[in-house]
C-alpha cells in the first residue's frame, strides 16, 4: 500500500502505468458489472428499459463529444512537457473549446427534448442525460491531463472512484425506493465524484514558453481517431436505442440492454489492453521495420481472435445461465441472441486491434473508413432481414461489426504491401 501510494504521487513509467490502468479498469468493469446487476434485479425487464437506453445514449455521446479533447490534451501535454515548453496554453485553449461544445451541446439539445423523453419514458430521464453531458466534460478534461503528465495511477484511482461512487449511490437510491431514477442519478453523479476525488499532482513548471497553441487545430490530428469512436459508439451502444426505435416494447428494451452488458463485459476489460499497443506497435514499425511490424501484428491478432472465440463459446455454454444470475429470472434471453451479441463484442475487439495497426502505419482515415462500410451493412441488414425486432437488431449488429473488421483487415494489408513496396522502391 505505501508503494501505491507512492506512485500515485506522480508520474510512473509506462510499465508500471500499464498495469494500475488495466488493473483499474478490471476492477472498474465488476464494479461496472454490480451496478447494472443491481439495477436489473431492482428494477426488473420492463423497468430497467429505460436506464439501457439512457446508460447506451450517454456513453455514445459521452465518448463522441470528449474523447477528442482527452487525446488532444495528452498528446500535446506530453509533448510539450518533453520539450521544456509551456503546457498551460494546451489547458486554456481546450478548457474554452469543451465550455462552447457544451453550450451547443445543450442548446441542440433543449429543441429535440420532447423526442428525447419520447425515448426514455420520463422527462426527468432526459434532464439527467443533458447534465450528464456537461458533468462528463471535466472527467475527460481530466483524464487528458493525467494521461499528458504521465500520472497513470491518477487515472487509474479516477476510474475506480467514478464507478465506485456510481454502484454505491445506485443502491443507497434503490434501497430509498427512487425506482429507475436513483441509478439514473448515480450516472450523473459518478464524473463529478472521479473529479473531486482525484487531483492532478502538482508537474514541474515549464522551462520555455513554447509557440502559441490553438485545439482546433490541433483537433485535425485527432479526426479520423474521432471518427472511429463515432462510428464504433453507433455498432456498440446504439443496440437497445435500435430496438426501442423499431417499435420493440419496454420489455424487449430491457432485455436486450441486459443481454449487451453481459456480453461486453470480457470487451470493456480488454480493450484499454488493446488501446496500450499503439505505443509499442509504433516503436517496432520505427526500430524494426514492416517485417517485426507484422509479426507482431499478426500475433496480437491471432491472440485477439482466440479471445473472441473463448468469448463466444462461453457464452453459448454459459450465457443463457449467466443472464438470469446477472439479471434476474425474468431476464430470458435466448442462447442464440447471447451467442450473436458475444460475436458483435469479439468483432469489435478485432476491429480495435486493426485501428491500432492502421493508426501506426498512419492511416486512422483507412480505419474510419472501416466502420463506415460497417455501419452501412448493419443499415442494410436492418432494412433486408425480416424477423423479429431482437433478432433484427442482433443479427444486424454482428454483421456490421464482422464487416468493419473484415474491411479493416483488408486496408491494413493493402497499407501495409503500399508502405512495403514504397519502401523498397
Amino acid at each position: 500500500m505505501k508503494n501505491f501510494l507512492s506512485a500515485a504521487k506522480g508520474r510512473q513509467g509506462a510499465g508500471a502505468g500499464s498495469l494500475y490502468i488495466a488493473f483499474s479498469f478490471a476492477v472498474s468493469g465488476a464494479l461496472t458489472f454490480g451496478f447494472q446487476s443491481l439495477a436489473a434485479h431492482a428494477l426488473g425487464k420492463a423497468g430497467y428499459a429505460p436506464l439501457a437506453l439512457l446508460w447506451s445514449s450517454t456513453f455514445l455521446v459521452v465518448q463522441v463529444l470528449w474523447i477528442g479533447a482527452t487525446q488532444t490534451l495528452g498528446r500535446y501535454i506530453a509533448e510539450r512537457e518533453a520539450k521544456g515548453q509551456d503546457w498551460r496554453p494546451v489547458i486554456r485553449s481546450v478548457k474554452r473549446w469543451q465550455i462552447g461544445l457544451s453550450g451547443a451541446f445543450v442548446l441542440v439539445a433543449l429543441p429535440i427534448s420532447p423526442w428525447l423523453t419520447g425515448l426514455f419514458g420520463d422527462p426527468w430521464l432526459t434532464v439527467v442525460f443533458v447534465v450528464s453531458m456537461v458533468a462528463y466534460a471535466p472527467e475527460y478534461f481530466r483524464r487528458g491531463i493525467f494521461n499528458g503528465h504521465h500520472q497513470s495511477s491518477r487515472l487509474g484511482a479516477q476510474i475506480l472512484a467514478e464507478s465506485a461512487g456510481r454502484l454505491l449511490i445506485a443502491a443507497a437510491l434503490l434501497a430509498a425506493g427512487m425506482g429507475v431514477l436513483g441509478p439514473a442519478i448515480a450516472i450523473l453523479l459518478a464524473p463529478i465524484i472521479g473529479v473531486l476525488a482525484v487531483r492532478p499532482a502538482p508537474a514541474e513548471p515549464p522551462e520555455h514558453e513554447g509557440e502559441p497553441f490553438s485545439a482546433m487545430n490541433a483537433l485535425k490530428f485527432a479526426g479520423p481517431v474521432l471518427t472511429c469512436v463515432a462510428f464504433a459508439q453507433v455498432l456498440m451502444n446504439g443496440g437497445p436505442i435500435l430496438v426501442s426505435v423499431l417499435g420493440g416494447t419496454p420489455a424487449q428494451v430491457g432485455l436486450f440492454g441486459a443481454a449487451m452488458i453481459l456480453t461486453r463485459i470480457p470487451q470493456y476489460i480488454i480493450s484499454p489492453a488493446i488501446g496500450a499497443l499503439l505505443p509499442h506497435a509504433s516503436r517496432i514499425l520505427s526500430t524494426g521495420g514492416y517485417g517485426p511490424f507484422g509479426r507482431f501484428v499478426g500475433r496480437a491478432v491471432g491472440v485477439v481472435g482466440l479471445v473472441g472465440v473463448l468469448m463466444v463459446g462461453a457464452t453459448w455454454l454459459l450465457g443463457e445461465w449467466g443472464i438470469k444470475l446477472f439479471a434476474g429470472s425474468e431476464f430470458d434471453a435466448s442462447r442464440e441472441m447471447l451467442v450473436t451479441l458475444a460475436a458483435v463484442a469479439a468483432f469489435y475487439l478485432l476491429c480495435d486491434m486493426l485501428n491500432q495497426a492502421l493508426f501506426a502505419l498512419g492511416h486512422a482515415r483507412l480505419a474510419s473508413l472501416g466502420w463506415l462500410v460497417g455501419l452501412v451493412v448493419s443499415a442494410l441488414c436492418l432494412a433486408i432481414l425480416d424477423t423479429d425486432v431482437l433478432s433484427r437488431v442482433s443479427y444486424s449488429l454482428a454483421i456490421g461489426t464482422l464487416a468493419a473488421a473484415m474491411a479493416q483487415a483488408a486496408f491494413y494489408l493493402m497499407a501495409r504491401r503500399s508502405a512495403t513496396v514504397s519502401r523498397s522502391g
